[in-house]
């Protein structure tokens, strides 16, 4: 005989708002590390050209862009742990930081300046880190717990008897 039995409800309107939110402070974390590379330290960051192989400038467009796809898709990780796994944080928490892990070794392994390659680094490793703290934050705000559903089909116990007289 133990306490009342909970069941956690994830309330997804909250956790794709938070996710979205956390998509744009990504995106404007990633704009900030950009915009201290390319003015306040003159760094001309340059990326390898899909199409023809050299190197382009990188501009600010793709690095809001994929922060924020970033938080999209970890909120969608996030949301499917939440429902399918016991300790989901955990799981979570592991998954975004060796996805972060991988993400900052790619600028390394590319034939670019040594200062280019480290800002690269520096840039996934901030919007990782935003990432990560602002959805593991929200995790338990958007899981509500709620009595959970007796399965039991006995009848419920008769009302206590009054005594007569």
């Amino acid at each position: 005989m133990g306490g009342m039995q909970t069941k956690v409800r994830i309330d997804a309107a909250r956790l794709w708002a938070a996710g979205v939110a956390t998509s744009v402070i990504a995106a404007l974390a990633g704009l900030v590390v950009y915009l201290f590379a390319e003015g306040v330290f003159d760094v001309d960051l340059r990326v390898k050209d899909l199409s023809g192989g050299g190197l382009t400038d990188l501009t600010w467009v793709p690095v809001v862009v994929t922060a924020f796809l970033a938080g999209i898709v970890a909120t969608a990780v996030l949301h499917a742990l939440l429902t399918l796994v016991p300790r989901p944080t955990v799981f979570f928490g592991w998954l975004a930081l060796l996805a972060t892990a991988a993400s900052c070794l790619v600028p390394l392994t590319t034939d670019v300046d040594a200062e280019v390659k480290y800002w690269l680094l520096g840039l996934h490793l901030v919007v990782g880190i935003v990432v990560i703290s602002l959805l593991l934050a929200i995790a338990r705000w958007v899981s509500v717990e709620e009595p959970a559903r007796t399965t039991d089909a006995s009848p419920p116990p008769p009302p206590p008897t009054q005594p007569i007289g």
